[in-house]
């Protein structure tokens, strides 16, 4: 009877108490906080799950558990998603305080929940202080008086992120490796361990930068960090692959979506920018110079036609090398290069016109034209691809081959792309992708790429460089590479 009485009361303390155990046990999971500027979520604990989502510096999340180096959080819509423990700081929620912040905007609407087109539930003033008590995905939580909800986190300056937006504006949008294979390191140091190994020409996106470091992100979600002086830096120019807005009228340029707000310059009428994206009536645009201003939707138009994909509408500079007085390099049998860079190009011209394209020559005759003029007709013309067309020399009459030529970081992957479509169809010797600093691709403002489609000095290559097969191979191949580009 003793022994029962005793069960019985241990089982009931088991009761009582257990509760409180086990939500200690959930508590003791804590909180991690993301300290990079922007990390994919999975579906599980490892870079091959799928992506599930997407997090920024400062977002904090309750973890549910831990599976080797990730952690398993809970999701402000309730689901679940998996991160990497080396991109986010832990904590528990006891440690998880309260900032106090201010507003940077002059006039800043407060949302019912962390999305753009959420309904506004108040707004506040410029310097109004405010209490953040959470962050997610670019969003903060905040309290002022009787308005609460939720606002943008680039116009709520904390302590902690009163710096924050200045890498951003100023910074490139990404980077092309520069070296023959260059280590992806867990932290910006060289002493730091290695995450991922990239070969030369890989185009990394920029995530943040520290001392001369880049913070990168791979394909796969991967992140980490290279030394500056391994990559080319990839300015954040017009792509033809972006919407577009054309000003009406000569407009001012701001540095915050807001009319009182600070301006970055005046644009002229008919300038054209590509959106970077849209918001209260707004358009936050794309420089030249790779920085972001903002623009009244009111005082532009927005072009839909530079998002369709294919040649068809898009305006396609072809530009033969040399012509007139400038004969270009002659081969070992006496072919001209001015005269086999047009055949080339009236060929492409034919091809690209019946796709649908708008196609411009800068010459469609044995005729001089300046390099100024040839680059002026692509920019005038706001030419979705500018290709220049040439035959290339070398001391060594062995000498053979194609090579691609880029001078704009941003144009890399065109030249890529329509490189590997030349080797295909041609089959002669690859020379690569290479940086050149020619006048026709550095003074142009568009997309822009210069072929040498082999060497007349080589007499064995001028035979095949004259023969009919050998422009119709050529002419396929920078079709498919410019078909390619435009997908």
């Amino acid at each position: 009877m003793k022994k029962l009485f005793f069960r019985l009361f241990f089982l009931v303390l088991f009761f009582l108490i257990a509760p409180g155990v086990i939500h200690a046990g959930a508590e003791e999971a804590g909180t991690v906080t993301v300290t990079h500027a922007a990390v994919y979520i999975r579906s599980g604990p490892g870079v091959s799950y799928p992506i599930a989502g997407k997090a920024a510096k400062n977002d904090t999340y309750t973890v549910l558990q831990k599976d080797g180096d990730w952690f398993q959080i809970r999701l402000p819509q309730g689901n679940t998603g998996w991160i990497a423990g080396w991109l986010v700081e832990t904590g528990t929620p006891s440690a998880k305080q309260s900032k106090q912040g201010k507003i940077t905007a002059d006039r800043l609407r407060i949302r019912k929940a962390p999305d753009q087109s959420a309904a506004i539930v108040g707004t506040l003033e410029k310097n109004a202080v405010v209490t953040v008590t959470r962050a997610e995905g670019g969003w903060v939580y905040i309290e002022s008086g009787n308005v609460s909800g939720w606002a943008d986190s680039q116009y709520v300056q904390t302590e902690k992120n009163k710096n924050a937006g200045k890498t951003a504006e100023n910074n490139v949008s990404a980077a092309i490796v520069a070296a023959t294979s260059l280590n992806i390191r867990r932290s910006p140091s060289l002493q730091s361990g290695t995450v991922a190994t990239v070969t030369y020409g890989t185009r990394l996106e920029i995530t943040g930068t520290d001392h001369g470091w880049y913070e990168v992100e791979l394909e796969d979600g991967t992140h980490g960090w290279v030394a500056g002086f391994y990559v080319t830096r990839e300015s954040q120019a017009k792509r033809s692959s972006e919407a577009e807005v054309t000003l009406h009228s000569g407009t001012n340029l701001y540095k915050r979506p807001q009319s009182g707000s600070d301006t970055v310059g005046t644009a002229k009428a008919g300038d054209r920018f590509p959106i970077v994206s849209e918001m209260d009536g707004w358009y936050k645009i794309r420089l030249e110079s790779g920085t972001s201003a903002y623009i009244s939707a009111k005082a532009a138009q927005k072009s839909d036609t530079a998002v369709k994909k294919g040649i068809k509408g898009k305006t396609i500079v072809l530009d033969p090398g040399h012509g007139g007085t400038d004969n270009g390099t002659t081969g070992a049998y006496g072919t001209l290069e001015k005269l086999v860079t047009l055949k080339t190009a009236n060929a492409l011209y034919e091809k690209l016109k019946k796709a649908g394209a708008r196609v411009i020559l800068t010459r469609n005759s044995d005729t001089y034209v300046s390099l100024s003029e040839r680059t002026a007709i692509s920019n005038t013309n706001h030419a979705d691809a500018f290709v220049s067309i040439h035959f290339d020399s070398a001391e060594d009459s062995h000498t053979r081959g194609h090579t691609t030529y880029y001078y704009h970081a941003q144009d890399y992957d065109f030249a890529r792309l329509v490189n590997n479509q030349i080797t295909s169809r041609l089959g002669t010797v690859d020379r690569g992708v290479k940086f050149g600093d020619f006048h026709v691709i550095r003074e142009n403002t568009q997309p822009a790429i210069l072929l040498e489609l082999g060497y007349l000095s080589s007499p064995a290559e001028e035979k095949h460089i004259v023969e009919k097969s050998f422009q119709t191979k050529a002419v396929a191949g920078i079709y498919n590479g410019l078909k390619a580009y435009f997908q």
